[in-house]
């Protein structure tokens, strides 16, 4: 009997221990409208996400493949398209290999975390000073959408302007499609949107994440001409945070 009570007292002590965490989990995911937070767990879960310090991926469009590195605790990218250029971005700097003229950008701030944001929704959708908003459903290439609009708060990022609107498939409640608008230059385009459209999706440690994405023209509310297509390649995520060093000792 002695020992029937102890297996009882240690299952009960193991269930207590794991509710703290469970708990707030949902707490964590109670400030979002439903099907965005019905979108974070189809998409493998925001713990699981916040659980990784380092993703990698490969960038392919048009031949060229560029590599990505990135510390998903502060941002910190680093990109190279090897032969050409390395490029490292922190918050407040750039660092170029072998110089400033081999990165092609004109503004290269504006390619801090591009590539990466579109990759990476709705996981940073969820970052803190987004706002949500729930909008009518609606059909988008013959399949039922839920749609959430997401806005920011007026200090985050380098344009709190841009505006996101996420259409997530009722049935599986992946991310089919997003419209975008980019005010970086000019905030007065904040409703003026683009298109990018996701529809194949892998499993990576735990995550689905996009390996192609098509960029389209907006136009009239539906989706006008393709743009691009661009595939990612090469994705990991580690728990531990990449050397800090690989941002600023560019080449070396």
């Amino acid at each position: 009997m002695k020992s029937v009570h102890l297996i009882l007292v240690i299952l009960v002590v193991v269930v207590i221990g794991c509710m703290p965490k469970e708990q707030k989990s949902e707490e964590s995911l109670s400030k979002f409208p439903e099907p965005f937070a019905t979108a974070l767990k189809a998409h493998g879960g925001l713990d699981t996400w916040n659980s990784y310090g380092t993703l990698q991926f490969d960038e392919i469009y048009d031949g060229d493949t560029v590599a990505h590195i990135l510390d998903l605790k502060n941002r910190n990218e680093m990109m190279e398209k090897r032969g050409q250029y390395v490029v490292g971005f922190t918050t407040d700097s750039i660092y170029y290999y072998p110089n400033r003229d081999s990165f092609p950008s004109k503004d290269p701030r504006f390619m801090h975390n591009l590539r990466f944001y579109f990759f990476a929704i709705p996981f940073v959708t969820a970052d803190p000073g987004t706002n949500h908003e729930t909008l009518e459903p609606r059909i988008m290439q013959g399949v039922a959408c839920n749609r959430i609009k997401v806005t920011f708060g007026d200090d985050v990022g380098f344009a709190p302007k841009d505006q996101y609107i996420l259409w997530f498939g009722k049935e599986d409640n992946l991310l089919k499609m997003i419209n975008y608008s980019i005010t970086y230059h000019d905030a007065e385009k904040a409703e003026n949107y683009n298109a990018i459209v996701y529809d194949q999706w892998k499993d990576v440690t735990g995550l689905k994440v996009p390996t192609e994405m098509i960029g389209y023209t907006w136009k009239n509310d539906t989706l006008g001409d393709v743009r691009y297509r661009k595939y990612i390649d090469n994705i990991s995520f580690s728990k531990e945070r990449p050397d800090p060093e690989i941002f600023t000792q560019v080449g070396k």
